[in-house]
């Protein structure tokens, strides 16, 4: 009798490895930004058998971002990745009995300690009551009207024994109770703090949240050795910008400015970068790539439904109102992530690794610059572990030249303020971040630095210099009324300022005062001194009305010189009113 034998051709089950991503694949290169960062890691492994894996990587981090996962690597057609994928897992152990008996005693222990604490407050309550009846008793005995017979004094009498050996025992009993209820809280509260204890660690233990990511692969031939670069976004990470400057001012030649460009990285992602190369990258993830759409805003009649009329002015001022408040709120911002190739970053530390090994001086990074975003390339290998704490790098040492001046406004400071204005002639982008600033190798002040472009412009404020004299001469205010039949009132106000440079070599200064905007058209403000309307062709004593209605003197002293400074206007305004002045930044 013939045998008959269905077979059914079914895929081979994967083979599933277990990997820890902290401990079996160490960080290559990690891309920092203002608000996460992108690491890359190595996944090196040996494969005895041709087949398909299921290669799952374990003890990911609660910050990472599982949708940002990239696999790339492996060694041409003896390895193929088939599938990326991931997912969540929660673990429920068994509580033993000996993890269980601590907690159950505890809460025991709570149980009798509530109960005598009870026992206690029920007894206060019972001493309280018995003194306030022995009190309203005295006050009734006390409140007797009438004359006092032999018999009532010593009924008192009884009563007063009475009443003073029950109030003896009652303070005594309370004193006690208090005492012992006192120290009953004291035990409840500690045994309540280690109740809580053992009880986080106890709902900890009961659902753990296990982050798992599975790379399928396929392997072609035996005896194959495979790498992977993993890649992936994490979060509660951040770098920002920080400078030391030094200016040196020596007499007789040109300023120089030597500023140093660190990095400051915060790592709270719950993973340490041990021994890894580093990129401070200045994209902005958390602001989006796409510029936010405007609404449009339409104004039109209002239908009014037996709203009263003396509503309707009211009524029409709220919509519009609401309108440009709904208009604000229409904006979306729409999230992108800027990615970096894994392999320009395994590249990049190939080469740098090759390059630092023999270098002493300090390393200045390289900026690759694409568009709008800069990342600093930081030429030496680096450990900053998950603490929480500020870890410094340095970007580079930038010399620069600056150029020095003196600001000067003497109707709130009789000092002169000098300030560095230096280019950066750097390749190199600053960002915004504070700097602590010396002056030849003496400390001037904390300042801060913005963003700064490539071929720009920044100042530094370098302090006060007493080199510079100033003397601003009392105000001369003069008032008088003009006019027959409309008549107004004058007010004429004299300012004189005088500087003197006592240095050794010319000087940029530069004198700010204020001239009155007037905000009506009835008030007329007139500039006496200095006649802007004047061509004056020195070059070395120049003035300027700004923006802000305020004048700027210009004056190149040399050394020894100095300077006289005449200000002065008038403001007229209608005899029947009054002004005031205020000023507005």
């Amino acid at each position: 009798m013939a045998e008959t034998i269905l077979t059914t051709n079914t895929p081979p089950s994967a083979t599933i490895v277990h990997i820890n991503i902290k401990q079996e694949c160490p960080v290559q290169f990690v891309t920092v930004y203002n608000d996460r960062a992108e690491l890359t890691r190595l996944l090196r492994y040996h494969f005895d058998n041709e087949g398909t894996y299921d290669l799952v990587l374990q003890g990911l981090s609660p910050c990472i971002d599982l949708t940002s996962f990239r696999v790339s690597g492996g060694t041409g057609k003896a390895c193929t990745i088939l599938e990326v994928s991931y997912q969540k897992r929660y673990e429920d152990p068994s509580t033993s009995l000996s993890d269980t008996t601590p907690l159950d005693q505890l809460q025991t222990q709570l149980d009798i300690v509530q109960a005598d604490i009870d026992e206690h407050a029920q007894e206060l309550d019972r001493l309280k009551k018995q003194r306030t009846w022995l009190d309203g008793r005295a006050s009734k005995l006390m409140n007797q009207e009438g004359p006092l017979s032999t018999s009532d004094l010593e009924t008192m009498e009884q009563f007063l024994n009475f009443y003073h050996k029950m109030l003896s025992k009652i303070d005594k009993e309370t004193t006690q109770e208090q005492r012992q209820l006192k120290e009953l809280n004291s035990r409840c509260d500690a045994l309540t703090v280690k109740i809580n204890e053992h009880g986080s660690q106890a709902m900890i233990n009961r659902r753990i949240e296990q982050r798992e990511v599975t790379i399928t692969i396929h392997v072609a031939s035996s005896k194959t050795d495979v790498a992977l670069e993993v890649s992936y976004l994490i979060s509660n990470c951040s770098w920002s910008a920080s400078y030391d400057i030094r200016v040196d001012s020596g007499e007789g030649r040109q300023p120089k400015t030597q500023l140093t460009y660190y990095g400051i990285i915060i790592n709270k992602s719950q993973e340490n970068w041990s021994d890894t190369q580093f990129s401070l990258s200045t994209a902005t993830p958390s602001l989006g790539g796409s510029a936010p759409k405007l609404a449009t805003l339409k104004v039109n009649n209002r239908q009014y439904h037996g709203v009263p009329q003396r509503f309707m002015s009211s009524a029409a001022q709220s919509m519009l109102s609401m309108g440009g408040s709904m208009s604000r709120a229409s904006k979306e911002l729409s999230h992108v992530r800027e990615r970096t190739s894994l392999t320009s970053s395994a590249d990049s530390y190939n080469d740098d690794e090759d390059t630092s090994q023999n270098i002493v001086n300090v390393l200045g990074s390289k900026a690759d610059m694409s568009f709008s975003i800069t990342s600093f390339t930081i030429p030496r290998r680096s450990t900053i572990d998950a603490d929480g704490k500020p870890h410094k790098l340095t970007i580079g040492v930038l010399n620069l030249v600056s150029t020095f001046s003196y600001t000067i406004v003497p109707k709130l400071s009789l000092h002169a303020y000098m300030k560095a204005s230096t280019l950066n002639t750097s390749d190199k982008y600053l960002l915004t971040g504070p700097a602590s600033i010396f002056m030849n190798n003496n400390f001037v002040a904390h300042g801060s630095i913005d963003n700064v472009c490539i071929g720009d412009i920044f100042d530094l404020p370098l302090g006060i210099d007493s080199g510079i004299k100033i003397e601003y001469k009392p105000v001369k205010k003069t008032s008088d009324t003009q006019g027959i039949i409309s008549k107004t009132h004058l007010k004429t106000v004299r300012h004189e300022t005088h500087i003197t440079n006592t240095k050794t070599h010319e000087v940029a200064v530069y004198i700010y005062d204020q001239l009155p905007l007037s905000s009506d058209e009835k008030i007329k403000v007139n500039l006496i001194q200095p006649d802007l309307r004047r061509k004056d062709n020195n070059p070395h004593n120049t003035i300027t009305l700004k923006d802000t209605n305020n004048l700027e003197w210009k004056c190149i002293l040399p050394s020894r010189g100095e300077c006289r400074l005449l200000f002065e206007y008038s403001v007229e305004w209608p005899y029947d009113k009054q002004v005031e002045f205020q000023e507005e930044l």
